[in-house]
């Protein structure tokens, strides 16, 4: 039970990592999509995995023997839209918050095809902005070197015009809202 909309479309996760009674599980149980730790055999919360006013949207990979977890996750980069999709890693007990991408947009990301996945390609963009594609060590997300950049001065050439970029205060004067203005 939560005072706030929870919604658990396509954020279902149940992941039984070893034969050690342990369970990873997706929930809204603080307000936000995060993830838990819980003991199988008695139902209880071992520890929360992920947490803070951000939300994981999805799990990529889980690694039961080095316990760790490759996350995408929405909000998790304070001042950014929290629409834009990123990448992490984190441990089962919650340590080791890795951020595996940072520009300013949404990222989709190809790990690189070796048995440890060492580096992986991020594409990423945002509406006002053109498209990059950059090599990153999968360890800790460092930038290994960009690949690509957009290039938009033909199509800037025709008139065309990017869409704008806002936010705005809601009803409680607190919460941002962030939306896109097409002109």
């Amino acid at each position: 039970t939560c005072k706030t909309f929870f919604d658990y479309a396509y954020k279902l996760l149940a992941h039984w990592p070893r034969e050690d009674g342990e369970i990873i599980w997706a929930s809204e149980r603080d307000g936000w999509n995060h993830l838990y730790l819980y003991d199988a055999k008695t139902g209880k919360v071992k520890n929360q995995i992920t947490k803070g006013k951000w939300l994981v949207r999805g799990v990529d990979r889980i690694d039961d023997k080095k316990r760790q977890i490759w996350f995408h996750a929405g909000g998790i980069i304070p001042g950014q839209d929290p629409y834009h999709i990123h990448f992490a890693r984190i441990n089962f007990d919650g340590t080791g918050l890795t951020l595996l991408t940072e520009g300013d947009g949404t990222h989709r990301i190809d790990y690189s095809p070796d048995k440890d996945k060492k580096y992986f390609i991020d594409n990423w963009s945002r509406v006002d902005d053109p498209g990059r594609t950059e090599l990153r060590r999968s360890s800790d997300g460092k930038l290994v070197c960009v690949l690509e950049t957009a290039d938009i001065t033909a199509l800037k050439a025709t008139g065309w015009k990017s869409p704008e970029r806002f936010t705005a205060k809601a009803r409680d004067g607190k919460t941002d809202i962030w939306g896109v203005i097409y002109r």
